[in-house]
């Protein structure tokens, strides 16, 4: 929860929810986070970059089933963290890229469960779908690390993971919206939202947040919300060439009206900046992650908010983890990584030449 703000808004975060539901594709109550009626600590992982992690110097073999690498920055950087420090603890990482199909995730894991590896790290493009693989990889003894997308499990109740590791989407997109709330200071605002895949759990988290941390900053303020959501859409797999032809359709569709942008991934907003310029309007922009163009583009007050979700360190904590399992230990059933929202107040601390992604 955005900082200073959870305790007064636990309950108007629930009635927002049904709210919006209404108003904006993908935030009806039927999707809920996997697992959501455990009992779950969080913790954050040790500091990335450790040497130190696999302390009987065994040899593992972990096997990585990546949701979509080839052509996206963001898992391109997660895997490259992970297969950077895997190498630092005598690990070898085997990283299978899904394309984000489903079907192909699946055959993927059974791959690695047949090539016998010490332990699976899984960011599933589909909840449900990988289901049968995970079960089978239970069979076979060999542990399961959920990273940056979430399985739901209810639906298969042999299918165990070890712990999930991501940001907490909704939390991030709660301090990208009040912060975008301060700037635009109004009771009212038209929004569009850009959004990744079609039954992303992570993209509703967020979109989500944003819909909640914005109107509880007009709340606090004003003593009203209103927030029209005009348009939602998805730039298929979070694509910023997408994002920019989705954008200037809904510019199009929607000339001078648009207030607010909120884009769940920072490859798309850089996309929609494109078409925000070309058409000659001023926007408010909000997203997440952490690429290097974007902050570059909130030094220069094109994004006016950026929600960290840090590759790098999904990448590492994934690593972690399993050696963590591998070695016994006790781990939580979720680990949250640390996730502020930057702003021109502070994007100087978050500003890093050269590196891609945080």
């Amino acid at each position: 929860m955005y900082e200073g703000k959870g305790k007064r808004f636990k309950l108007l975060a629930v009635a927002l929810m049904l709210i919006f539901a209404f108003t904006l594709t993908g935030c009806g109550s039927e999707k809920q986070e996997a697992n959501s009626g455990d009992k779950q600590q969080t913790e954050e992982p040790a500091a990335g970059g450790n040497s130190d992690l696999n302390p009987s110097g065994k040899k593992f073999v972990i096997g990585w089933s990546e949701r979509a690498l080839a052509g996206t920055p963001w898992f391109e950087a997660m895997v490259t963290a992970a297969k950077e420090l895997g190498k630092a603890n005598n690990c070898e990482v085997i990283v299978i890229d899904a394309q984000n199909k489903p079907d192909k995730q699946v055959a993927d894991v059974e791959d690695l469960i047949a090539r016998n590896v010490d332990a699976i790290v899984l960011d599933p493009c589909n909840p449900t779908a990988i289901l049968t693989a995970v079960e089978s990889a239970n069979k076979a003894g060999i542990p399961v690390v959920c990273v940056n997308s979430a399985v739901d499990t209810k639906g298969n109740p042999n299918a165990k993971i070890e712990t999930l590791i991501t940001s907490d989407n909704y939390a991030i997109g709660y301090g990208v919206g009040y912060e975008l709330g301060k700037l635009w200071n109004k009771d009212a605002a038209n929004v569009a939202v850009m959004s990744g895949h079609p039954g992303d759990m992570e993209g509703w988290q967020r979109r989500c947040g944003f819909i909640s941390g914005f109107s509880e900053y007009q709340y606090e303020k004003f003593g009203a919300s209103k927030i029209d959501v005009v348009a939602q859409r998805y730039a298929g797999d979070w694509d910023p060439d997408k994002g920019m032809s989705q954008m200037q359709d809904i510019l199009v569709s929607h000339p001078n009206q648009i207030d607010i942008l909120f884009s769940e991934g920072d490859a798309m907003a850089l996309g929609c900046l494109n078409a925000i310029k070309s058409a000659g309007e001023s926007v408010l922009v909000g997203s997440i992650d952490g690429q290097l163009e974007a902050i570059e583009a909130l030094k220069d007050g094109k994004i006016n908010a950026i929600g960290i979700n840090s590759a790098v360190e999904t990448g590492k904590a994934g690593i972690e983890y399993s050696l963590k399992v591998l070695h016994d230990e006790d781990i939580s059933t979720r680990v949250y990584l640390p996730s502020p929202t930057i702003t021109k107040d502070n994007v100087d601390k978050f500003y890093k030449p050269g590196v891609p992604f945080l």
